[in-house]
């Protein structure tokens, strides 16, 4: 079965996870007739409800906050965990309750089966939490929720108490032993984990989580997407500890996944987003619900080779071609979204946006391993690519393709697109006019390990010198503290920089 653990762990990581599982329930058949180019198995359990109702839900378990949950406790939910007791006090009782959340209105016309119902008619602002769009049901494992923050405290670049909250929720939960061990035991064949986190917020409890389960699970691969922070190491501002300890958080997080994580993608925070010819195309917000919806288009079309049934690889197998040289175990996410229909091969250079890097780069960079996947492309469309693919010095097995069907649009993915054909006029239509078929689009998507990680690293490596320079202690309480653990840490960041830098020797 080749089956993937996925694991979601902080708000914008639930963001970017609800439109990837929004899109896996799309590539869903109902007919006999039509087969499915995926195997669901990979991502997807079979089980039963508490009725004996057969159901397929996600391999997923999804960390946060109990406040970003919204009302998902009282939507898309297809298991009542609820039990009545008796209550051994007979006396009077005074209840305390909270106010609950209300269903967002795209949930009430899921519970309707109006499935065809769409966000496009809400604003943006409509949106509050990641389960408003959610279109998939998850068994009780999946959803975790953790307290909630105090309003005085600041969690952003806290490593100390993201350890602490793992271990004190891993004791009180059997988090381990329970929910985790439970979906690797259904398992036929687990090939790994995919990691997808918020670093700022759970770096830490993250790479707890990832230690924990090497040491008492599993040392199955991991491949992982952390969503960087909003502090960038280019900015260094020593006055502000606040950006001091995210930046350190950030750049600690990094060093622990080399060890963790099999292949590691980082993700630049959509706030320090640049605009440029790659949004040429679309209509770009600020909003968690718009930026996600463009990462998830991306992770999910350049994992897809992990699900396609004609497809035999698998996160090790995966990993390996982007890791030919056996030093880089991280590499960049790119792409095109959406692909224009009279693309050039220019546009595929110049529109292409790099998701990895906290500011677009101008300096050449050299590629040392890259994969592509491409959706939907038209006959005229691939020969651009290929067009494009072919002035370029690298070739087989150093670089390789996936072409495979468009990018789908479910009713929850909101209408970011300057061209009105792709979404607008299909909602626009009678559902009753309606094809049976989803709208899609086409797309570009790019992993690839090059010389600008190197960068990435030394701008990292660099900040902490700048923090030893300067005598900064105590930046993360119970790893960095003193000037030491900042040299130990300038130390592995250079090394992690001379793995992919064109000059080994060169800062």
């Amino acid at each position: 079965m080749r089956e993937i653990l996925y694991v979601q762990a902080g708000n914008l990581a639930n963001y970017v996870g609800t439109h990837f599982w929004n899109t896996q329930e799309s590539y869903f058949t109902y007919s006999d007739d039509t087969e499915t180019l995926l195997n669901h198995d990979v991502s997807f359990r079979e089980g039963e409800t508490l009725e004996g109702d057969s159901t397929y839900c996600p391999r997923l378990i999804s960390f946060d906050r109990k406040a970003n949950f919204g009302a998902f406790n009282k939507t898309n939910t297809i298991y009542n965990d609820h039990i009545e007791n008796t209550p051994l006090w007979q006396g009077e009782v005074d209840e305390y309750k909270y106010m609950p959340v209300e269903p967002h209105a795209y949930q009430t016309h899921l519970e309707t089966d109006d499935k065809s119902t769409s966000l496009a008619a809400d604003s943006a602002s409509s949106i509050r939490y990641w389960s408003d769009f959610n279109r998939v049901f998850y068994i009780p494992q999946t959803v975790q929720m953790l307290p909630n923050v105090p309003d005085w405290q600041n969690s952003e670049g806290d490593w100390a108490l993201g350890q602490e909250l793992f271990q004190r929720y891993n004791e009180e939960t059997e988090l381990m032993e329970s929910s985790v061990r439970s979906f690797i035991e259904e398992c036929n064949s687990f090939q790994g984990l995919q990691l997808m986190n918020d670093a700022s917020t759970f770096g830490s409890f993250s790479s707890s989580f990832l230690m924990a389960f090497n040491d008492e699970l599993s040392r199955a691969p991991c491949i992982s997407f952390p969503l960087m922070g909003d502090a960038v190491p280019q900015n260094v501002d020593l006055e502000n500890m606040i950006h001091i300890k995210k930046v350190i958080n950030d750049a600690v997080f990094l060093r622990e996944l080399d060890s963790l994580s099999l292949l590691t993608i980082p993700i630049s925070n959509p706030k320090i987003w640049s605009q440029g010819d790659w949004d040429v195309n679309i209509k770009t917000g600020r909003d968690y619900y718009h930026t996600s919806s463009i990462l998830s288009a991306h992770i999910e079309s350049a994992t897809l080779p992990l699900r396609l049934k004609r497809n035999q690889e698998d996160i090790s197998s995966f990993s390996g071609l982007l890791n030919i040289h056996g030093s880089h175990r991280f590499s960049q996410l790119a792409g095109v979204f959406p692909v224009a229909a009279g693309a050039t091969p220019q546009d595929f250079r110049q529109q292409s946006y790099n998701f990895s890097m906290s500011q677009n780069s101008l300096m050449a960079a050299t590629t040392y391993t890259r994969r592509d996947v491409t959706r939907g492309f038209s006959a005229s469309t691939l020969k651009s690519y290929n067009s494009s693919l072919s002035q370029e010095a690298l070739k087989e097995p150093f670089v390789s393709s996936t072409h495979a069907h468009a990018y789908p649009l479910p009713s929850s993915f909101p209408d970011i697109f300057r061209d009105v054909e792709i979404l607008t006029n299909y909602r626009q239509t009678p559902h009753a006019e309606r094809n049976s078929l989803l709208p899609s689009t086409s797309l570009f998507t790019s992993l690839s390990a090059n010389s600008r990680i190197a960068q990435m690293f030394a701008d990292y490596a660099n900040f902490a010198q700048a923090c030893v320079n300067r005598r900064k202690t105590g930046i993360l309480p119970g790893l960095v503290e003193n000037s030491d653990d900042i040299k130990e840490l300038v130390n592995d960041l250079w090394t992690l920089h001379d793995g992919y830098s064109e000059h080994s020797g060169d800062d």
